[in-house]
């Protein structure tokens, strides 16, 4: 009976021992630190229409009005959970390389993180802006060894990429000849970075160059005749939808920075008085933070709901999204950096929030100009109206009866938007569908005049402007809706901010939409450029004189 107590006594010591040992063998080994299993990819849709173009040829898809969740719960906790080891530690490359955020994008099996593009705009608005700048080039490389590259250049590139190895982007920087051998020859110079691979985008091929081949010259890499082998080529590289993506990801930087300026505004309200007046008691102070605060939701919510399309569904289009987005952050991030320096004073500014000014102005050129995103957006939303065979299904009576509604400006709801909302935005949705259906009726309307053509850039620009509001209302009314049919804390203010959105929306849309819808447009814009010519006119011949 002892024999058979001492025997089991010594076992379970032995087992202690055996424990103790391999846990400390795995902790030199570091298999503690192994990383956990792959959570479940995200399920996507077959392709379907692009939102907004698809608003140029007549239709309005309902289902972007629910504001539709991207991940599932096992996402979710990982991607929280993600978000608190990356807040306030990604100032340094060496803590986002520990991190493994250098493979955000890569797959699984190269040793990457395979993150969707909701998760790296989320992960992307904690970065420090230096940082950010050196993780979007490396992203971006990933992304394009990632579509365009062979297998061979998979497997040989990608697990290095992922382990931290930086790699930037430069487009169009230098110049390549081809050499008999079926190789290339790079030539020039590009700016000198901590970076272990270099990837250059000439026109429709892409060459991946190690640094070593490569001359320090001061602040410059010379690249002095470097032969790049064809195994290191890539063919077919199309950038567009890849900037497009990378974009969305500067644009959640900017609203985590635009909130550090408000919070950076706040803490210098808080003692200042002038007056004899507090000045967080001021109502126009008050309405220029929230104002604020209801612009930087505004853009919030429209990045993430193009983030939607872009993980849920095959090849999506979404590039009068992106574009939209970037037109809108450039708009309403200088009236807020306007209003919030003329709030704190020139002479009270300190030093911490003029390097979040200067830190978000730097940010925002790195988007595409003003000009450039309106004329691209309707440019190519009437080229898919021409393109488009959509025709509705309705009688000759019907069509003739929302005409004549229209021009009496009470159209007909025929979407019916508000079913999709909650009962408490019903009027919002409401304004939301009045302003889609006479955008729709102006696109007709001028198209049946000959008018809707691409040269007409005014014409152009104020479409745009008409099409990136309506994107707003939708996301800020579907993103609100949401929450508060979710039971999400203080979704009672994202009701009143979708509310708030949706009127001034269509107050400023209101005198744009009558221009557009009597033809005045037509008359005005002629007049400035009757004005504008005469003026270049007595100018040159006034040079022509001199000379």
């Amino acid at each position: 009976m002892w024999s058979v107590i001492n025997r089991s006594v010594s076992l379970r010591k032995l087992d202690r021992k055996l424990i103790a040992r391999c846990s400390s063998t795995n902790d030199s080994y570091g298999l503690d630190k192994i990383k956990p299993l792959p959570v479940p990819d995200i399920v996507r849709k077959p392709r379907r229409l692009p939102f907004l173009k698809s608003i140029y040829a007549g239709q309005y898809d309902i289902e972007v009005l629910t504001y539709p969740e991207t991940l599932n719960l096992e996402r979710f906790k990982d991607l929280e959970s993600r978000v608190q080891q990356v807040q306030h530690n990604c100032t340094k490359i060496d803590t986002v390389r520990q991190l493994g955020l250098f493979g955000m994008s890569a797959p699984y099996p190269s040793s990457g993180l395979n993150l969707s593009d909701t998760e790296i705009a989320r992960v992307s608005e904690h970065f420090d802006s230096n940082t950010f700048k050196c993780v979007f080039d490396h992203t971006l490389c990933v992304d394009i060894i990632k579509t365009f590259g062979t297998p061979s250049q998979k497997s040989k590139y990608l697990p290095l990429l992922a382990s931290g190895a930086v790699c930037t982007l430069h487009v169009d920087t230098v110049t390549s000849t081809l050499l008999p051998n079926e190789s290339w020859e790079l030539t020039g110079s590009v700016k000198n970075s901590a970076d272990v691979f270099l990837l250059f985008v000439i026109g429709s091929k892409a060459y991946i160059v190690e640094k070593d081949k490569t001359f320090v010259n001061g602040e410059n890499l010379e690249l002095r005749h470097v032969v790049v082998a064809s195994d290191d080529v890539m063919e077919n590289v199309n950038l567009t939808k890849i900037i497009q993506r990378g974009k969305l990801y500067t644009c959640s930087l900017l609203t985590t920075l635009l909130k550090r300026v408000v919070q950076a505004t706040v803490q210098n309200l808080i003692p200042k008085t002038r007056l004899s007046l507090k000045l967080r008691e001021c109502d126009s102070v008050l309405k220029i933070i929230s104002k604020s605060l209801i612009n930087i939701y505004t853009l919030e919510s429209m990045i993430y709901l193009t983030t939607w399309m872009t993980d849920g569904f095959d090849d999506p289009d979404i590039e009068l999204e992106s574009a939209s987005i970037q037109l809108f952050a450039r708009q309403t991030v200088d009236s807020i950096l306007i209003d919030l320096k003329m709030v704190n004073g020139r002479s009270s500014i300190n030093q911490n929030f003029s390097t979040l000014c200067n830190e978000v102005e730097d940010l925002v050129e790195s988007l595409e100009g003003s000009m450039k995103l309106a004329n691209f957006i309707s440019s190519r939303g009437v080229e898919f109206f021409n393109k488009s065979d959509y025709e509705e299904n309705v009688s000759f009576l019907t069509t003739a009866y929302r005409n004549i509604m229209m021009k009496r400006n009470e159209p007909s709801l025929k979407y019916g938007l508000q079913q999709f909302l909650h009962p408490a935005l019903k009027h919002a949705a409401n304004f939301l569908e009045y302003d889609v259906l006479k955008f729709q009726f102006i696109i007709n309307q001028c198209h049946a005049a000959g008018q809707l053509s691409t040269d007409n850039q005014m014409l152009m620009e104020r479409l745009s402007t008409v099409i990136i509001y309506i994107y707003a209302m939708t996301a800020v009314l579907g993103r609100a809706s949401r929450s508060y049919c979710t039971g999400i804390r203080f979704c009672d203010y994202e009701m009143n901010t979708g509310e708030t959105v949706v009127r001034e929306s269509c107050t400023l849309l209101k005198p744009i939409i009558e221009e557009l819808m009597s033809g005045k447009y037509v008359a005005t814009d002629s007049v400035y450029e009757s004005l504008a010519d005469q003026l270049l006119f007595n100018n040159i011949n006034r040079g022509q004189t001199e000379t």
